[in-house]
């Protein structure tokens, strides 16, 4: 008896690790019924949530590859179909594969997603791609989001529950943050990306962006599952807040000497987060610290 239960629970294993590798290598269990695709350390995320009733997708893929092996492991992991996308930010490296799952899958985000949206698309822009992206582009077209809600949403799919909250300002013209409080698990969006410098546009602010980090890491989640890179704790708020905060501060030091923006710029480093990636986008931080800096004076 003894040995034939040793036999059956090696045979699981194996089989469910076997299963794990199928799936592919860029995709990654988080807990039961919850995985996540990083194709590469500083692309974005997806989120595979299974659910009695279907599946609910957080964002697309980084490219319409990264969309079709999402797709490939939705298959092997349960028959029902993707019911919801949610997507958590407006860029295409996040929504673009919304057309291979809809329909029948409804894509949602915050208001104002689906302007921001159409107005960015650009339906030629796979004609110079690879041809592997050629052939995932295959019958694309511009999916926004069916439902467009307002600060909060709770969406409950079989036993899990979804509440999607809105981040004002915080990377693109809609941001949406996805907490699963039974599973306490968090997909936080892009407003903190861990090592790296965050593409900051002129409408985003630094006040925004703190706010949003703060009342994400208030939730208490056990995991973190940033916009782009690998998941993990809330330690990665913690380290971006830590960041900005010294940004700002070395910032308005250099306001209260006089300098201008464009000196600023020549002359404020941040030697501490030399090894962040994305460097090149210190000048539009410095943009931003600066906003925050001189608004908050006048």
């Amino acid at each position: 008896m003894k040995l034939a239960l040793t036999t059956v629970t090696c045979l699981t294993a194996l089989a469910a690790s076997a299963a794990a590798q199928d799936l592919g290598p860029n995709i990654r269990r988080i807990t039961d019924g919850i995985y996540v695709q990083s194709a590469r350390e500083v692309n974005s995320t997806v989120g595979i949530v299974l659910t009695s009733e279907g599946v609910v997708l957080i964002d697309t893929g980084q490219t319409l590859v990264d969309t079709r092996q999402v797709q490939d492991a939705i298959r092997k992991l349960t028959p029902l179909p993707v019911r919801y996308v949610i997507n958590t930010e407006v860029h295409p490296d996040h929504t673009s594969g919304n057309f291979v799952f809809s329909p029948p899958a409804v894509v949602i985000n915050h208001a104002g997603a689906g302007e921001a949206m159409r107005k960015a698309d650009n339906p030629n822009r796979f004609a110079t791609a690879s041809p592997e992206i050629q052939a995932a582009a295959q019958g694309y077209r511009l999916v926004p989001p069916h439902v467009e809600y307002r600060e909060r949403m709770t969406l409950r799919v079989g036993e899990r529950t979804f509440e999607l909250l809105h981040l004002k300002n915080a990377h693109s013209e809609a941001d949406t943050a996805v907490w699963l409080p039974q599973e306490r698990v968090l997909f936080a969006a892009s407003v903190a990306i861990p090592n790296s410098l965050n593409n900051i546009r002129p409408f985003v602010t630094l006040p925004d962006m703190l706010a949003a980090i703060r009342m994400l890491r208030a939730l208490n989640p056990e995991v973190v599952v940033p916009g782009h890179g690998s998941f993990g704790t809330t330690r990665i708020f913690d380290d971006t807040e830590r960041y900005f905060t010294l940004l700002i501060e070395r910032v308005g030091a250099l306001v209260r000497e006089g300098k201008s923006v464009e000196q600023i710029r020549k002359e404020l480093r941040m030697p501490e987060y030399s090894g962040w990636a994305y460097q090149e986008r210190m000048p539009t931080n410095i943009d931003a610290a600066y906003r925050a800096v001189t608004q908050a004076s006048r």
